[in-house]
């Protein structure tokens, strides 16, 4: 687990420079957030709602709603859904069950741990250090100390290997059968 500071820390180790504002800090580790917890569903933070919906009428989703995982009618998953502009229209009329990706808590200190699952925190760091290098090299792509490339590749890699990480976890957690002892 890193906190804002150890990410902060990591980030201008990667980007060579002196300091970075905070308010740059919170605001790359809150864009990567939603960045990472909607590719990957074991990055963000899973929530279920209940919305009743009219056939064919449009209905609001959750105001922290970033992406929808499912939705169901009773024990059936409906895939029929439509999803614009914050709201759902669904096929059929009734109660749904729908399953979403929640906004993560924005980080706002320092001293936060950022609220995404704890094996993307390295990749936030190099996140924080790609944007950086982006505001100060805007126009230049590649010029001495400027590896902005190299740090956005970086992030992409360092997310995957925590998404399958976690799935590795997670299949592992499957009930494994056993013999009954004798």
């Amino acid at each position: 687990t890193m906190t804002v500071q150890e990410i902060k820390n990591l980030a201008l180790l990667l980007c060579g420079q002196r300091d970075i504002p905070d308010s740059y800090i919170f605001l790359y580790i809150n864009e990567a957030m939603t960045d990472l917890a909607t590719r990957f569903d074991e990055a963000g933070k899973k929530e279920v709602t209940y919305l009743y919906g009219i056939k064919d009428i449009w209905t609001d989703l959750p105001n922290n709603c970033i992406a929808i995982k499912r939705c169901f009618k009773g024990n059936v998953l409906e895939d029929d859904f439509l999803i614009e502009n914050g709201q759902i229209k669904f096929p059929t009329e009734g109660e749904h069950k729908v399953e979403y990706i929640a906004t993560q808590d924005n980080v706002t200190a320092l001293t936060n741990t950022p609220g995404i699952n704890q094996l993307f925190h390295e990749a936030l760091a190099y996140y924080v250090a790609y944007k950086e290098m982006t505001r100060i090299f805007m126009h230049e792509d590649l010029i001495a100390g400027n590896n902005k490339i190299l740090l956005i590749t970086e992030y992409h890699r360092k997310a995957e290997q925590a998404n399958q990480t976690l799935q590795t976890m997670k299949k592992s957690r499957r009930r494994i059968k056993y013999a009954p002892m004798i």
